[in-house]
């Protein structure tokens, strides 16, 4: 069997693979033989828009190991003994002080944990590289996302929304997990996990959830970007402005909650602009909502303008490579 390399970005990668059962092979930190292709996985910094917005808020995940499945069922592990540097990856701020990640046997920590909102240098973690993978047809690629404790005095979870003070508990919603990946990987190729942040960290019932809406797969070298100016005039205030982005086909334009959800979002900045990174190619329909900090995920149909006199762009057509203007 022959194995390759793939590279992937993940824009905040969270996921955890579907389960394998009796009859899949699950391969662990394996090395390939002469049917194979390397693949590596980075973590791209999103967006910061888990409500409330505070620059003090962390949003700790603690990733224990990364999943790629076949057709078949076959699954492939990487744990932290693929992982770059992964002493070294760790978001200071999500330990306490007087704890550590627990390591395994070998000394290698049992997982990663990543402050969602403090990835610096250039907005990369780089989690797994050139790792080998068996050529072949793969439909789904995951993280594994712990919720232990560290067992200090305040009792800090390993994967959490808030402070080291004041925090709360996230909750994983089973193992998250990207399906419908149907690619056949037998060149090397380099991967995005992006997710909308405000769609994959919801507020239900007093309790922080994350979910795999709002999780996407971007091969890089079939995608660009979109980025643009807000008009000062085009909504009566920028601060509740986002900007949604449709498939061009779509039957009709729907807020987070709905069956016709956008494909991604972007806050409006306070310097009135927006970007949208990591665009698949194809043909979009680029929509401002005034109002959009209104739209919450795990509601329907509010009330919000998505078909009203803001301005939008219709039928435009993404380039890979190409990063295209369109000010609102």
């Amino acid at each position: 069997m022959r194995n390759i390399i793939l590279t992937m970005l993940a824009t905040l990668v969270v996921a955890g693979c579907g389960g394998s059962d009796g009859n899949n092979t699950v391969v662990s930190d394996a090395g390939g033989g002469a049917d194979s292709v390397p693949i590596s996985v980075d973590i791209s910094k999103p967006p910061t828009e888990v409500p409330p917005s505070d620059d003090d808020l962390q949003a700790c995940v603690a990733i224990e190991s990364v999943k790629l499945t076949d057709i078949a069922g076959n699954v492939v592990e990487w744990t932290t003994r693929s992982m770059s540097n992964p002493e070294e990856m760790s978001s200071q701020q999500c330990i306490p002080p007087d704890s550590s990640i627990p390591v395994d046997s070998d000394g290698y920590p049992k997982f990663i944990v990543i402050d969602l909102y403090d990835i610096t240098g250039v907005d990369l973690v780089h989690l797994i590289s050139e790792q080998l993978v068996p050529v072949g047809e793969y439909v789904n690629m995951s993280l594994t996302i712990l919720q232990g404790e560290y067992g200090d005095f305040l009792g800090t979870p390993y994967s959490y929304v808030g402070s080291l003070v004041d925090k709360q508990k996230m909750e994983i919603v089973d193992e998250l997990t990207f399906d419908g990946l149907n690619i056949n990987i037998d060149v090397p190729e380099t991967f995005t996990m992006a997710f909308d942040f405000r769609s994959m960290i919801q507020m239900i019932e007093g309790a922080y959830h994350l979910k795999s809406e709002g999780l996407r797969l971007v091969k890089n070298a079939l995608s660009g970007g979109i980025f643009g100016d807000i008009n000062t005039g085009s909504c009566p205030s920028n601060d509740d402005a986002y900007v949604y982005l449709y498939e061009s086909d779509s039957e009709q334009y729907g807020d987070l909650g709905s069956e016709y959800t956008p494909v991604m979002t972007a806050k409006v900045t306070e310097d009135n602009q927006y970007t949208m990174s990591y665009v698949p190619e194809g043909d979009y329909d680029v929509v401002l909502v005034c109002d959009g900090l209104k739209d919450a995920p795990d509601q329907i149909d509010l009330d919000i303008d998505l078909d009203g006199d803001a301005a939008k762009y219709t039928d435009q057509h993404v380039e890979s490579g190409e990063q295209k203007y369109l000010p609102l």
